[in-house]
Parts: C-alpha cells; sequence; structure tokens
C-alpha cells in the first residue's frame, strides 16, 4: 500500500507541476495497424519465387549430362576385360575367280577314281535349279589322279548362284479355265437370286454367259428374269443364241415357241419346235404344244399325232387328251373323241374351265 501510495503522489505532483507551468501535455495519437492485405501479397510473392527458383534448379538438373552405361554395363565390360582372350585365326583371303572359257575339245572318257564330294552350298544350288520332276542329269565324270585338280569355286560365288536359282523359282497360281469361271459366277447368282437382289444375280448370270456361253443353267436362269419382267425381245434373243449352240435344248425351243405365240407367229413357233423335234423326243410337252399349233393352223391330223406323240410319254395329261379330243372332232371321228374328252377327265385333276368344256362335248357327241 505504500508503494501504491506514493505512486499516487508522485502523480498528484506531476499534475500539479503541469498546471502550474500553464502547458498542457502533447496529445497522443493512435495508430492504426497496416492493413493485412500487403502481407498476404508478400508472402504470396516469396512463395513463387520459391517455386520459380525450384522449377530451374530441376531444368539445369534434367540437361546435364549422364553416362550412358549402366553400372551393370561397366561389370560386364570390366568382366570382359579381365577374360584372357583368344587369339584369332589368320583367315587367307580368297583368290579372285578367274573366268575361262571351257574348252571345246570333247569330253574325256569315264575315269575310274573317287569323285570329289561338292560343297553343301553348290549342292543346294543345283537342287533348286533342277525343276521338280525332271529327270537328273548324269552325273559329270570323274576326274583321273594325274589330271590337275579345277579351282574350286569360292563360296560366294556359289551363294550367289543359290539365290539366283531361288529367284527363279516363281509361285504360279492355276488359273481357273472358262467353264470353271462361267459356273462360280452361276452359283453366285443363284445366291443373289435367293436374297432377292434379283438385278445383281442378273449381272451374275451375264458374266456366267460371257465366260462359257454355253452354260445352259445360267442362259435358262437369265431367260427367266426377262420373262419375268415382260423383255421378251431379249428373252427370245438369248433361247435363239443357246439353239444356234446346241438345237438340241428342247427346254429352250418350248419357251420360244411360246413367245412366238404370243406374237401370233405360229408358223415361226413351229419351225422352232420341229428344229427341236428329233431331240425331244421324250419332252412330253414339246409334242403338245406343236399339237397346239399345227391345230391352230388347222392341220388337225398332223395335231392329233403330236397329241398321241405326247400321251405316249405322259399317258395323264389332261390338256394332251383333251386337244386330241378336239382334232378327232374336226376329223369327223366323234367316238374316239367322245373317249378322249372322257380320258381328259379321268386322267387327274383338272381346272373348272377344262372339265366343262369336255362335258359340254361328250354330250355333244352322243
Amino acid at each position: 500500500m505504500s508503494l501504491i501510495n506514493k505512486v499516487l503522489r508522485d502523480l498528484d505532483r506531476r499534475n500539479a507541476t503541469a498546471g502550474e507551468s500553464g502547458t498542457m501535455p502533447p496529445k497522443v495519437k493512435a495508430v492504426e495497424p497496416e492493413p493485412a492485405t500487403q502481407e498476404w501479397f508478400w508472402r504470396i510473392v516469396g512463395a513463387l519465387l520459391v517455386v520459380a527458383l525450384g522449377w530451374v534448379g530441376w531444368i539445369v538438373y534434367q540437361v546435364q549430362p549422364r553416362p550412358i552405361a549402366t553400372e551393370l554395363a561397366r561389370k560386364a565390360a570390366d568382366e570382359a576385360r579381365m577374360r584372357p582372350t583368344a587369339p584369332r585365326p589368320q583367315v587367307a583371303a580368297a583368290p579372285a575367280p578367274v573366268v575361262q572359257a571351257p574348252p571345246e575339245a570333247p569330253p574325256p572318257p569315264k575315269p575310274v577314281g573317287s569323285a570329289v564330294e561338292p560343297r553343301e552350298t553348290m549342292r543346294f544350288a543345283y537342287s533348286i535349279d533342277t525343276p521338280i520332276g525332271a529327270p537328273a542329269s548324269k552325273p559329270e565324270p570323274k576326274k583321273r589322279s594325274d589330271q590337275p585338280a579345277a579351282k574350286k569355286q569360292p563360296t560366294s560365288l556359289a551363294r550367289t548362284e543359290s539365290s539366283e536359282a531361288k529367284s527363279r523359282i516363281e509361285r504360279r497360281d492355276r488359273v481357273p479355265s472358262a467353264p470353271e469361271r462361267a459356273e462360280t459366277e452361276f452359283r453366285r447368282g443363284v445366291d443373289l437370286l435367293k436374297q432377292g437382289r434379283s438385278r445383281e444375280a442378273e449381272a451374275a448370270f451375264a458374266a456366267s454367259l460371257s465366260s462359257d456361253p454355253a452354260h445352259h443353267g445360267a442362259r435358262q436362269a437369265l431367260v427367266a428374269l426377262k420373262l419375268e419382267r415382260r423383255e421378251l425381245g431379249q428373252a427370245s434373243r438369248l433361247l435363239q443364241e443357246g439353239l444356234a449352240l446346241d438345237p438340241a435344248q428342247a427346254d429352250f425351243a418350248v419357251a420360244l415357241a411360246r413367245i412366238r405365240i404370243e406374237g401370233g407367229q405360229l408358223p415361226s413357233a413351229l419351225d422352232a419346235l420341229d428344229a427341236a423335234a428329233s431331240a425331244g423326243s421324250n419332252y412330253a410337252e414339246l409334242h403338245a404344244l406343236r399339237g397346239t399349233v399345227l391345230q391352230r393352223l388347222g392341220r388337225h391330223a398332223e395335231a392329233a399325232a403330236a397329241y398321241r406323240a405326247a400321251l405316249g410319254v405322259e399317258p395323264a395329261t389332261p390338256n394332251a387328251w383333251l386337244g386330241l379330243g378336239i382334232s378327232l372332232e374336226a376329223l369327223q371321228q366323234k367316238p374316239e373323241a367322245a373317249q378322249a374328252f372322257r380320258n381328259a377327265l379321268a386322267s387327274g385333276p383338272t381346272s373348272v374351265e377344262l372339265k366343262t368344256f369336255a362335258e359340254q362335248r361328250i354330250r355333244a357327241l352322243r
């Protein structure tokens, strides 16, 4: 307490002294603290400097030269250096080959003695140069011991001949023949036709005929496509070309005759059928169609013969029986005609029109 009292008395004394002198103590101005923004700015600058210095140091470290050989490579080199090295054999340089013209003298007689075994490279070159399957050439006559030995051919020259022999061997692929190409295109066209790609199939069939015009299947398929599109002119041309190559193709003759019948060319249709009649003797449709053409031309006797030829091949043909009945009725052979109409009804299933017509003719001929 005495110390506190002393301090208080000192303060009172100072205040009194100041009051007496008439001067006031100076005012104290508070200093505002500096904002913290400047402090963070300098910190960021310092951090950036540190990063920049580190990056420069890393670049300097990367560009410094380093030894290429690793420690393991140095170790292997030291071991190899310590290992004693064997002396290298001295290889004599091979003399340059001397090309000499072969003597024109006749070959010497077959000597008796041991043959010198040729080098492996020479044997290999000879085996490649000889075609497979060719008869082996006769061995050269053995040389006598008193004759000077021929100079051996250098290995490098033998290898050169071997490489040249290899280069002469060429792989030759088998070229398919024209009928084989035609068959391949035909099968491709059939596959395309099954997929519904008729235009591409038509091109394949045309390519098949280009390779082999006598290919029957390709021509038949191409004609069918033309008929389906009602391109009768092109179909007729294809059929005529096929018959020119082989007149015995009865199905082509029938197709051509039908096209001509549709165009009203009955004599021309008959000519096409007559040309193939001998080859199509067992083709019932050809005889029946020929009978129809003859019947329309009014040649009923020949038509009846053609219908009988068709029935001789296939008796159960209602259309042939019906045509025969019409021609026999025209020839005033009524009983035979009525029987032909009955046979038409009994030969198998018939259409309503055929059945109605046959029944009417049977009633009319009673």
